[in-house]
């Protein structure tokens, strides 16, 4: 349990130094269906668009499968068009709890400088429905540059503590 609470309390010293503000995490929806985690059919989950983050917009783009069996594959890419860098990352978990996702993994190529290949990165995403009258899906800024077996922490804990931001220009989709 000690080693546990001084995990966590790493984690929220790491996240402190995240380079944007950040309130309160939101909740995921309830009302958005049903926990879909450890059904018996893959799960899916994909999104693109831009955030506000920093001086300018991050780009985003994610698929990923939830495999019966647990185990996922897919890729997300993030491009900060402040620093002129992108990077790709080989999903190597996923966890989704209604209409939230937890995903996770090894960068596996970047451009520009900052993000070490081989490190762990992971971020979380909302889907708030479709439609005009529907809330703004969101995206958490992500963490890079992580150790081994951060990945598989992050979606098994399911934290929120990443600073969440507004989609734009984008959807997200959990099915």
């Amino acid at each position: 349990m000690r080693l546990r609470l001084v995990g966590v309390a790493l984690l929220a010293g790491t996240l402190a130094a995240c380079d944007d503000p950040a309130g309160p995490a939101p909740a995921p929806n309830a009302s958005a269906g049903p926990a879909v985690d450890g059904v018996d059919h893959p799960v899916v989950v994909s999104g693109s668009g831009h955030i506000e983050a920093g001086d300018g917009l991050r780009n985003f783009t994610f698929h990923a499968v939830r495999h019966p069996d647990g185990s996922a594959s897919g890729s997300y890419r993030i491009a900060r068009t402040d620093l002129g860098t992108s990077f790709t990352v080989d999903v190597t978990c996923l966890t989704v709890v209604g209409n939230q996702a937890w995903l996770a993994g090894r960068i596996a190529s970047a451009d520009g400088g900052g993000v070490l290949l081989g490190t762990i990165s992971y971020f979380y995403a909302i889907d708030n429905g479709e439609g005009s009258d529907a809330p703004a899906d969101i995206v958490s800024l992500a963490r890079i540059n992580d150790r081994e077996g951060e990945d598989l922490l992050f979606c098994a804990e399911l934290p929120t503590g990443l600073p969440p931001r507004n989609v734009q220009l984008g959807n997200v989709q959990i099915r």
